[in-house]
């Protein structure tokens, strides 16, 4: 006897078979991109308090109105984005997840996981109406249940498979969650620039764990890595996170931190840019050491991965430089800072790339 799927499961099917994995990662890993963009539009248009509550706009409104204006707009469409990257997430997770041999146990899971999600967000609503203790009480049982089942989910696909794609899409689709609980808190709290930043910082993890999503996903064809080159892979994205992380606190400390009224760090933005641009050189001439080793290997500047990856990193870390420098003696205007912000996430990605592609053995 055989089995007639629905139109509906025939579709979903269809959407999730392997042949679409290819863009699902890719798509996920330009999603991550866009929302750190959209994300520094929120703040370099003053719009970060346009929805002056959450989980709603407004303590009356789930969406934006007509009387909150482009900055509501803006807030409220940064804010939807978060459900665009979910759905990402969410179809290249089951594409990964159904060919797995161990489906049935990691699907119970997650459904326990999202049975928690659900009961975070009962929570929410009540801390929302007032912090109790029924609201504290929920959030903080949901809480320890979605990290306690996060960690069973990625050990137990790590016993059966370490190299799999199952464990960093679970992995993504977490991250978009706590991003939007942080982004939340960045809102409840009036932009603290401490948690603007952390909130900048989690989606950068969150390009790595897409960048590696995608070069797991893709064929990796055999190439030479020059030995020395591969040992500078790790200083380079030591070096990288230290940039971003003290380009973060400048950021905390200069014009585009928050709203006009948003309390700055309180560090000092001329000596602090300063130490953003030290590791940032090192950064650069690391690299080029990096490619030069690796071009003398592969002979080939774009037959060769390795190298190819490396003169790309190589060319847009020159590139952030530029924009860095020119930024600081203009006053830091709205739109170089958005060039930055897009230099600085599509670097997260590609000293991801460099340190996975070169300790690939072959």
């Amino acid at each position: 006897m055989t089995l007639v799927q629905s139109p509906i499961r025939r579709f979903f099917s269809a959407l999730t078979s392997s042949n679409r994995l290819r863009l699902f990662v890719w798509l996920s890993l330009a999603t991550q991109i866009l929302i750190v963009v959209t994300g520094g539009l929120v703040r370099l248009t003053g719009s970060g308090l346009g929805c002056p509550t959450w989980p709603k706009c407004t303590d009356d409104s789930i969406i934006s109105t007509p009387e909150m204006g482009i900055h509501g707009l803006i807030e409220f469409g940064n804010r939807l984005l978060t459900f665009v990257l979910l759905i990402v997430a969410l179809l290249t997770f089951v594409t990964v997840l159904r060919p797995h041999s161990d489906r049935a146990t990691l699907t119970r899971i997650t459904l326990s996981f999202f049975g928690f999600v659900a009961l975070f967000i009962v929570g929410l609503v009540f801390a929302v109406r007032a912090i109790d203790f029924t609201a504290v009480s929920l959030l903080a049982i949901s809480s320890i249940g979605m990290l306690s089942l996060a960690l069973i989910f990625l050990l137990r696909v790590r016993k059966v498979e370490k190299k799999s794609l199952v464990g960093p899409a679970f992995g993504l689709g977490f991250g978009i969650i706590l991003q939007a609980i942080i982004g939340g808190i960045t809102v409840l709290t009036q932009l603290n620039s401490w948690i603007v930043g952390l909130h900048f910082l989690i989606s950068g993890v969150l390009i790595s764990v897409a960048s590696l999503l995608v070069f797991r996903a893709l064929p990796k064809p055999s190439q030479q890595v020059n030995q020395r080159s591969q040992l500078l892979s790790v200083p380079v994205a030591f070096v990288s996170v230290v940039t971003i992380v003290i380009g973060v606190l400048v950021t905390g400390a200069g014009p585009h931190a928050g709203d006009a009224s948003t309390p700055r760090n309180g560090l000092d933005l001329e000596v602090w840019q300063h130490y953003h641009s030290y590791p940032g050189y090192a950064m650069l001439g690391l690299i080029l050491l990096q490619w030069l080793l690796q071009l003398g290997t592969s002979k080939s500047p774009w037959t060769s991965l390795p190298t190819r990856v490396l003169g790309i990193l190589l060319a847009v870390t020159a590139l952030q430089a530029v924009i860095g420098v020119v930024q600081s003696r203009l006053g830091v205007p709205e739109l170089l800072v958005a060039a930055h912000m897009l230099g600085a996430a599509v670097l997260c990605s590609l000293v991801t790339f460099q340190y996975l592609v070169l300790k690939t053995k072959k």
